[in-house]
């Protein structure tokens, strides 16, 4: 019976997958777009901290952390 559920369970989970493609797509100036969420993502995810940006606004290095 253990083997039964087991079986019927995979079976099952495999029933209930989907393939998802997205393409991104390079937009320039560090931009990437995904067509499937339509979202804009950076290409550096450490943005704030690169740039500097955070000590203008806070005054002192954040390390990136915006609050």
């Amino acid at each position: 019976m253990k083997k039964f559920t087991i079986a019927l369970s995979v079976i099952l989970g495999f029933g209930f997958t989907t393939v998802c493609n997205a393409n991104l797509w390079d937009r320039g100036g560090g931009l990437i777009y995904d067509d499937v969420l339509n979202i804009t993502w950076l290409k550096d995810a450490n943005y704030v901290n690169s740039t500097g940006y955070d000590d203008a606004l806070y005054g002192w290095n954040t390390g990136g952390k915006l609050t």
